[in-house]
């Protein structure tokens, strides 16, 4: 077993959440930077507020093809955690072959119902007949790259689970750096290349999935990934897609609800104009910047630790890994959101060049940062029902938060303050969510509480490890 996995279950927790976050955040950051950058460039079209819209319209369809490599990776990590927690390290192999076969098969899958319904797809997720034409232009060129995305994702989660949070941070640096670099070439026609306006934007993505998926799989067929894939381990193998969808099913469905939450937001923001669609997506693009110096990349290092201490039955450290994301977190998300609460439209004035637009998301930012501080401890519970391999608590909690409490919030604020009232929605819900998340938790707990703990077997065996290095 590799060093970086033994370490899972005997180093000490603080140093290695540590250590396994900071490639995480730094990988969400610059994901979220190159989204930002993204609309920064787009933003300065002739049509910029529309182009913006159209992204927005658009966006919870990529979620859903995100969703699909996400829910992939997060079962995957999961699976492989706690198989090397098992010490059955026999099956991780062809953990890893079908890790490679499952997102190609979902990737076509998907671009070939993007490219076959385009204008569909639009309309049905919150496009007004104005904002249709653009989002086809986009969809279609970027539905190219849905199997490299996924493909990424799912290896992603692959290494995560083996303890090596740094070799997605790269992958990801490589694909953003790639994107930022093409966008004002071919969004603006620079030097040899013609100015393609929205369709640049999407061919510069492209491109930067393609570079992110040849990075992942050079890497995997490396002798350093720790992985020995052969021929017969790609086929897709049932008993080990049912123990993928155990955790990877819910996380897809609690991302897909998710997009359908935003469809519902751009049906309603709709009815106000392109601003209130425009200025939802500026503010959520902003606000996932924020959020990724925090739960997402540590979310990444607490879910193989859980992994690994649950199949290895050390419940003692897996509730202390969980206890410490979350008190740190929670105390980060609090600074974070005051310092964005008072500084909020100088964040957004590069890009909310329309009046309406720049109060609109100036409201819609203040009201989603104020509650980040509540949201770390459900995410990170979030991540350790995964690791546990309890995907169906997870997606309860994820479901409760996004869609259950939020869609009658935003259907109720909205008939009674108008578009103010719909930016309101979210962090009502996250607030009403706690409870719940308490109650899965305590729960949780009381089945496989520390005095179950079995910790020896475990410490015999990474010394083992080490000795062998």
């Amino acid at each position: 077993m590799d060093k970086r996995t033994a370490d899972l279950g005997t180093a000490p927790i603080g140093r290695l959440l540590v250590r396994l976050s900071i490639p995480g955040v730094i990988g969400m950051v610059v994901m979220s930077l190159y989204n930002i950058i993204d609309t920064l460039w787009v933003s300065g079209l002739e049509n910029g507020m529309e182009a913006i819209a159209a992204l927005t319209v658009l966006f919870p369809l990529q979620m859903v093809s995100g969703a699909l490599g996400m829910g992939a990776g997060a079962g995957v990590g999961s699976l492989v955690a706690r198989r090397f927690g098992e010490r059955r390290l026999e099956e991780v192999n062809r953990i890893a072959g079908n890790a490679v076969t499952l997102p190609i098969v979902m990737g076509v899958g998907t671009a070939t119902i993007c490219l076959a319904f385009p204008e569909s797809l639009a309309l049905l997720f919150g496009g007004s007949r104005e904002l249709v034409a653009p989002a086809v232009i986009y969809l279609t060129t970027v539905a190219f790259g849905f199997p490299f995305l996924m493909l990424t994702m799912t290896l992603n989660g692959l290494y995560r689970g083996a303890g090596n949070t740094l070799m997605p941070m790269c992958i990801m640096g490589a694909s953003a750096a790639v994107n930022a670099t093409l966008d004002p070439f071919l969004i603006y026609g620079w030097g040899p290349f013609p100015a393609l306006g929205l369709q640049g934007a999407a061919l510069a993505t492209l491109t930067a999935q393609l570079v992110g998926c040849l990075v992942s799989m050079v890497y995997l067929l490396s002798r350093r990934s720790g992985y020995r894939i052969a021929g017969r381990d790609l086929r897709l193998r049932l008993p080990i897609l049912r123990d993928i969808a155990q955790v990877g099913a819910p996380a897809f469905a609690s991302a897909c609800t998710r997009s359908v939450v935003g469809s519902v937001f751009n049906w309603v923001l709709a009815g106000f104009g392109p601003a209130a669609v425009a200025a939802q997506g500026l503010s959520l693009r902003v606000m996932r910047l924020v959020i990724s110096l925090l739960g997402p990349g540590v979310y990444q290092g607490l879910l193989p630790i859980v992994g690994f201490n649950f199949g290895a039955k050390d419940y003692r450290r897996m509730w202390r890994a969980y206890r410490t994301a979350a008190t740190w977190l929670s105390g980060m998300g609090f600074a974070l959101s005051s310092v964005m609460l008072v500084f909020a439209p100088q964040v957004l004035a590069p890009f909310a060049r329309d009046p309406e637009l720049a109060r609109l998301a100036v409201w819609a930012l203040r009201l989603k940062i104020s509650t980040i501080f509540l949201v770390e401890p459900q995410m990170m519970a979030v991540g350790t029902f995964e690791g546990m391999g309890m995907g169906l608590r997870a997606m309860v909690l994820t479901l409760t938060r996004n869609v259950v409490l939020v869609v009658p919030a935003l259907l109720v604020l909205t008939h009674y303050f108008g578009v103010e009232g719909a930016f309101a929605a979210q962090p009502l819900g996250d607030v009403l969510s706690l409870a719940v998340a308490g109650t899965l938790l305590w729960r949780a707990y009381r089945a496989y509480p520390p005095s179950a703990s079995a910790p020896k077997p475990l410490e015999d065996a990474a010394a083992t490890a080490a000795t062998t290095e």
